[in-house]
């Protein structure tokens, strides 16, 4: 039975991790189709991200920016398969695994994304801008920056929304093509 328990947590965690940077990559190509759309360089939020660490590099931030957000998805869809490990009428069933991800999503964005934009990027925005593309810089410096930095923030939501609904339905497919798996070899 303990050993049972162990296997279903690593199975979570693993599960997790995996939905977790499909997600993820998937929403990172929602986050170019609205840099496309808003007229920005593809990678502008990437960079941010970087510059906000400290790199001074255009191309060198989004290639950081791009691996830490990698990142930082599959390590969270970890932690959020692993507390949803105990939830198992939740997670086998797609409709209520997509709503409680895109809850999950909406938990990310408050207690991940705003805490990071608010303490990190927003006080290195004039640093930032020192480094962007004149066009970026336009936009931005235009006295409007906290309004700027303000409509990242509120529509960020939305994409952290996306994010869960990915999230919970890739996880519950693989629990169920997991539990499929278990019960064809049984049946054999």
């Amino acid at each position: 039975m303990l050993q049972s328990h162990h296997l279903a947590r690593y199975s979570a965690v693993k599960y997790g991790a995996i939905a977790g940077i499909i997600a993820t990559w998937s929403i990172s190509t929602a986050i170019a189709a609205s840099e496309v759309e808003l007229g920005v360089p593809i990678s502008t939020f990437y960079s941010i991200m970087g510059m906000s660490l400290g790199v001074d590099d255009f191309v060198a931030a989004a290639y950081l920016g791009f691996g830490l957000h990698i990142l930082t998805g599959t390590i969270l869809g970890a932690a959020i398969g692993l507390a949803s490990a105990r939830w198992t009428k939740i997670i086998h069933n797609p409709y209520k695994a997509v709503i409680a991800g895109v809850i999950a999503g909406i938990a990310v964005w408050a207690l991940f994304f705003v805490p990071v934009t608010v303490l990190l990027v927003q006080p290195s925005v004039d640093r930032i801008l020192a480094f962007m593309p004149q066009n970026l810089q336009e936009v931005m410096s235009s006295g409007e920056t906290g309004r700027f930095v303000e409509g990242i923030v509120l529509s960020s939501v939305l994409f952290h929304m996306v994010w869960g609904a990915i999230f919970g339905y890739i996880a519950s497919s693989l629990v169920r093509i997991s539990v499929f798996r278990k019960s064809a070899r049984g049946a054999a």
